[in-house]
């Protein structure tokens, strides 16, 4: 219990009671975390404008007896702006921001975890609309595949989950545990190798470059195997996603 400070991506708020707003946080300090902003919602408060979903701020924060922490006060590092100004961005930005607060644990801190969360907001910020669906944008399933690997969940790739023998690839499972020959392929399902070459590639290239490793012909695919890792490993189905 007591005071700390600490920078934080807010990543829900929602009202409660006549003025304040509970928070969903991820913070550099503490990982995910709970607060209550007080007297948030009022016309007259600061701290409304500093905690909106998708922003960056520093926060001051206090740990009682309870299970949220109370906000004392917040300043503004990102506000991200760009994701306001354009509803692609904004509704990309909600992915990143859903699958961060329900497949992230609480209480337990990453800079790798914040620092990829942060970076991920920086680049949809200015990113361009496309026509495709935002929850298929590849920086939202870049940030979804780099988070598997962060947590330690990313599905073998390069050879059978299985057996261990090497491509050609042609299937699915996580609970297996990546993808699968020929031989072990009844394990899971049919694989198409364009999206496990941009799986592969969301892993291995920066998350600058998303949108060169999944072409839109594979995003959903790409999609799909990141829900069933979640789903296996987590728990975890997106409401944002395509049903797994």
């Amino acid at each position: 219990m007591g005071a700390y400070e600490t920078d934080a991506v807010v990543l829900r708020t929602i009202r409660y009671g006549e003025a304040d707003a509970v928070l969903s946080v991820y913070t550099r300090e503490r990982g995910r975390v709970s607060a209550i902003a007080k007297g948030a919602r009022k016309s007259t408060s600061k701290l409304g404008g500093r905690l909106q979903p998708g922003v960056l701020v520093h926060l001051m924060l206090h740990e009682g007896r309870g299970d949220m922490a109370t906000v004392r006060g917040a300043q503004m590092v990102r506000t991200h702006a760009g994701l306001w100004v354009e509803g692609y961005r904004l509704r990309a930005a909600g992915c990143v921001l859903e699958t961060a607060l329900r497949g992230l644990p609480e209480h337990e801190a990453s800079d790798e975890t914040f620092n990829l969360l942060v970076r991920t907001l920086d680049l949809l910020a200015e990113a361009p609309p496309r026509t495709t669906e935002p929850r298929l944008e590849p920086l939202v399933l870049g940030f979804a595949v780099k988070l598997l690997v962060v947590g330690g969940l990313l599905p073998r790739l390069g050879s059978c989950a299985a057996c261990g023998v090497g491509p050609p690839l042609v299937g699915f499972s996580a609970q297996a545990g990546g993808a699968l020959c020929p031989s072990c392929a009844r394990m899971g399902e049919p694989l198409d190798p364009h999206v496990l070459d941009a799986y592969a590639g969301l892993v291995g290239r920066p998350l600058a470059e998303a949108a060169d490793a999944c072409p839109a012909g594979a995003a959903m695919g790409v999609e799909r195997l990141v829900g069933l890792s979640l789903r296996e490993h987590l728990g975890v189905t997106l409401r944002s996603a395509t049903p797994v």
